[in-house]
Parts: structure tokens; C-alpha cells; sequence
């Protein structure tokens, strides 16, 4: 098994068993047999790059992030973490603004 295999089986059985899916469940998501999960997470079988964008799909994942080594998932959860920060601090300053341009509208 190639280290590439080694690190994408670790990385589908990983985010499967957080999101509480049996192979069986991740099977069916993708659209593909149970055996072939099971193959895929042994280092049996690689899927092919639909497969892999189906799989990254179903798991939240983007496609690079099946081939991240253990030690980059540290920082990508914290790029992750300022992300959706990021991403929630500007969903309420627009609220904010939205909410304070209407009251001074409605002043007028």
C-alpha cells in the first residue's frame, strides 16, 4: 500500500466514524458498494476521481483534504475555526447595518 492510500483510507474511515456513518451508510450516500468502502478504507481498491469527489461530498470534505496528513488537519481545523468566525461576524454586521439603515430610514 502507497502512503497516498495509507493516508486517504485513514482520512475516510476518520470522517466517517465523526459523522457517525457505518460503511454501509457511506456506501449508499456515494452511490457505490459497501465492499468497495470497505476496500477503499483496507488500501485494497483507490477510487477513481468521481468516486473521490463524491466521497469528499458526502463527508464535507473538499477533495484535497482526503490527502492531508494527520499533523496539516491541526491547522486546517483551525483555519476552519477562523473561517466560520469570519464567515458568522459578517453575517452580523450585515444584519447590524441592515437593522440600523432600516430604523434610520423609518425616522425620516
Amino acid at each position: 500500500m502507497t502512503r497516498i492510500q495509507e493516508i486517504l483510507r485513514a482520512n475516510i474511515k476518520k470522517a466517517r466514524q465523526e459523522l457517525g456513518y457505518s460503511q454501509m451508510k457511506l456506501a449508499e450516500l456515494c452511490g457505490v458498494s459497501t465492499s468497495f468502502v470497505g476496500e477503499i478504507e483496507l488500501g485494497k481498491k483507490f477510487p477513481s476521481a468521481s468516486t473521490l469527489q463524491k466521497l469528499a461530498d458526502t463527508l464535507g470534505l473538499q477533495p484535497f483534504q482526503l490527502f492531508l496528513e494527520e499533523q496539516d488537519w491541526a491547522a486546517f481545523e483551525k483555519y476552519n475555526v477562523l473561517t466560520t468566525l469570519s464567515r458568522e461576524l459578517r453575517q452580523r454586521l450585515d444584519e447590524e447595518v441592515t437593522e440600523t439603515f432600516h430604523k434610520y430610514i423609518s425616522q425620516k
